[in-house]
């Protein structure tokens, strides 16, 4: 399986002829669903997938530097495992994809940097398990992603897994 598979701290946006791609499958640091993983396939249309999941670094607006506050080896590792195992599942279903984790403050302004370096034309997003507070606070990746990103780009994203009694399920559920 030959697969690129790369970690970076600060996305770059200048693009590149070789790493373009037909869908962005992006997630906020929760494993990909099998709706997510159906609808990038079957956007791509046999094109190339970029999976991209985002390791949260946590702080202030004043942009005071902790190294507590960065994401640790454990959670960059957690968050490879998972593109590593989306990239597996869409490879095994025929398609192409490569793979990447950045971490990041702002994961809509990540997002909108992924999709616009890649050239995509679907952004398929598996949003975060976070509540309304904190959505309030952190703004939603999605509404931010349709604002900004060019007409033509299509954001779908995946709908919360919900368990029986009405709670949201862990990630690894």
């Amino acid at each position: 399986m030959n697969t690129l598979f790369r970690t970076r701290r600060k996305p770059s946006t200048s693009p590149r002829p070789q790493d373009g791609a037909s869908v962005l499958l992006a997630s906020e640091g929760v494993p990909y669903s099998d709706w997510a993983i159906r609808t990038a396939l079957a956007r791509a249309a046999g094109r190339p997938i970029k999976v991209l999941s985002v390791a949260k670094i946590y702080g202030t607006a004043l942009g005071m530097q902790h190294p507590g506050l960065l994401p640790n080896k454990t959670e960059l590792a957690c968050q490879e495992e998972i593109v590593a195992k989306a990239v597996r599942r869409i490879e095994t279903a025929k398609g192409r994809a490569t793979g990447e984790v950045v971490a990041t403050r702002d994961n809509a302004k990540t997002f909108l940097r992924a999709a616009t370096r890649y050239s995509v034309q679907y952004v398929v997003l598996e949003p975060g398990r976070s509540g309304r507070i904190r959505r309030l606070v952190e703004g939603d990746p999605a509404t931010s992603l349709r604002r900004r990103l060019d007409p033509d780009v299509e954001v779908l994203v995946a709908e919360p897994r919900v368990s029986a009694a009405g709670s949201q399920r862990a990630p690894g559920a």
